[in-house]
């Protein structure tokens, strides 16, 4: 009969999010992620191999959730701009929570260590693609829906967007608080609203 694990593997992850989110990839040492997720060094590589292999498994447990998430709230009817603010504000209400912020720095501990690694690079790589690719379907919505003109790039918009969400995550490991954010974002999504006649 097999053995039952005696810890819970979801929650190990979350753990493991946040210690590489807090402390980055290389500045995680196995006894730190040992005493953190509780668990003894055989259960680790029993379970989930290498640290390394964690690592990854973190990440993309983590980011295919988020991914999903947005994916999910992009395909919702209705005016599409204040959809992309309420996007953004999901993101700042993660990151000024810091319990919630400490898992979601786990993205900037994977940019970070990617150049290192072929198949987290590629990960990413693919994973920035799948949300652009929805925010562009976002875009192309609000242009028939005459929220947006039809000059507007949509391929660079939707790059941009990404780009901005992202930046965020490093913009609140820099110490920014909720104020702060806010008004980039702000200023951030300007940019989207200069191609459209209404008021912001």
């Amino acid at each position: 009969m097999a053995r039952t694990k005696a810890f819970d593997t979801t929650i190990v992850l979350h753990r493991a999010m946040k210690t590489f989110g807090s402390r980055g990839y290389e500045g995680t040492t196995l006894p730190d992620l040992l005493q953190e997720l509780g668990i003894a060094r055989q259960s680790l590589y029993d379970t989930y191999g290498t640290k390394r292999d964690l690592f990854i498994l973190a990440v993309k447990h983590y980011m295919d959730h988020k991914t999903a998430d947005l994916l999910s709230l992009l395909e919702q009817s209705g005016e599409v701009l204040p959809l992309i603010e309420q996007i953004f504000q999901k993101m700042i209400s993660v990151l000024i929570d810091n319990e919630l912020a400490q898992e979601c720095f786990i993205i900037a501990s994977a940019i970070e260590y990617a150049p290192h690694d072929t198949e987290l690079h590629q990960y990413l790589q693919d994973n920035n693609a799948q949300i652009e690719a929805g925010f562009y379907r976002l875009l192309e919505r609000a242009v028939e829906q005459g929220e947006l003109g039809s000059e507007v790039n949509l391929t660079a918009m939707a790059q941009y967007l990404v780009h901005e969400r992202t930046a965020l995550i490093f913009t609140t490991k820099l110490g920014a608080d909720q104020a702060k954010l806010n008004t980039i974002t702000e200023i951030a999504l300007s940019v989207l609203y200069a191609k459209t006649k209404r008021q912001h």
